[in-house]
């Protein structure tokens, strides 16, 4: 694009100097056109009217030498050079330039061989000095040299005039870029089309998962607290009724009761020795205890109170009888 718009000026500068010459005074112009190192396109120059009228006249071969430059290469004036007028050393040059940009038009990697060839160049160092001094730096084109593959790759190349016949081609290969472009928009919005109804699917698939989730944790919360619930009923007293300081008020008088029927006891094996009343006092006391706390427990488990009272009463008979039985087996 920059290329373009360096020449535009250049361009109506010689349209301008061609429109205002006739005959054998083009021939300088024309040199002077194909010489400049800013100019690589000829078609404007061409249609002007005074070039057109020199076909079939003696002043053909400037005609000729014109149309080289627009649309031949360095090849076709070697073949022809007798066609030809004898071109300079700047016309050489952008002869070879404009060689290089056919080239590109066609293949996007130039082997050295060819490109040797064509330019007819004798070594490599040659070759690249050109294409990086006379080519890349002058915008003509951009790409890549290999030295190790010998090739350069074409990554940019200016476009040239078009040649006779060319244009049919050109609106071909853009009609069918057109519609390789119309498919791949179908193709594209088809492809969005399956993205938003899937991104639909997947948004329906996650909610329902999140409803499921939520009603499984629903449901295990339901049964975790009915099941604490459960235990701590099990757990709690009846309404009304304090098992718990009864239990105790029930211990605490067996437990005086037990130590009063203890002490007759104790009086009588004073006619023993001391060491079998303190033996029978300790049994005894050891027998009482135990017997009163399995009174207190056995006081909790039961859950009616006059049934708490009995099994107290009970218990603390048991007790006491098992302590005398006691003293008095020793």
């Amino acid at each position: 694009m920059e290329i373009e718009e360096k020449q535009a000026e250049v361009i109506d500068h010689f349209v301008k100097q061609v429109s205002a010459q006739k005959g054998s005074a083009l021939g300088s112009v024309f040199v002077e056109a194909t010489s400049h190192p800013s100019l690589f396109a000829f078609s404007e120059i061409l249609a002007v009217p005074t070039v057109a009228e020199l076909e079939g006249t003696d002043n053909s071969v400037h005609l000729e030498m014109l149309r080289l430059f627009a649309h031949g290469t360095w090849s076709d004036y070697k073949r022809n050079s007798c066609k030809f007028p004898q071109l300079v050393p700047d016309q050489v040059l952008k002869l070879k330039q404009l060689t290089v940009l056919t080239l590109a038009e066609t293949k996007k990697v130039l082997s050295y061989d060819q490109l040797m060839l064509e330019l007819d160049v004798t070594n490599v160092r040659e070759l690249e000095d050109f294409l990086i001094n006379d080519c890349m730096y002058a915008g003509l084109v951009r790409g890549k040299l290999d030295q190790l593959r010998r090739y350069f790759e074409v990554q940019f190349a200016a476009g040239r005039d078009l040649r006779p016949g060319q244009l049919g081609s050109m609106i071909q290969t853009l009609s069918n870029w057109l519609a390789t472009s119309d498919n791949l928009l179908v193709t594209i919005q088809d492809k969005i089309k399956w993205a938003d109804t899937m991104s639909e699917l997947d948004k329906k698939h996650r909610k329902e998962l999140e409803d499921r989730v939520m009603e499984v944790k629903k449901a295990v919360s339901v049964k975790y607290d009915s099941a604490i619930l459960g235990s701590i009923e099990k757990l709690k007293p009846p309404r009304g009724r304090k098992p718990s300081g009864i239990c105790f008020g029930l211990a605490s008088y067996d437990i005086g009761l037990l130590i009063f029927l203890w002490l007759p006891l104790c009086f009588y094996n004073a006619r023993d020795s001391w060491y079998f009343s303190f033996l029978s006092s300790f049994h005894f006391h050891f027998v009482v205890f135990g017997n009163s706390y399995l009174c207190f427990t056995d006081s909790m488990v039961v859950e009616n109170t006059i049934e708490k009272t009995f099994h107290g009463f009970v218990n603390l008979l048991v007790a006491w009888l098992h302590g005398v039985v006691l003293v008095l087996v020793i």
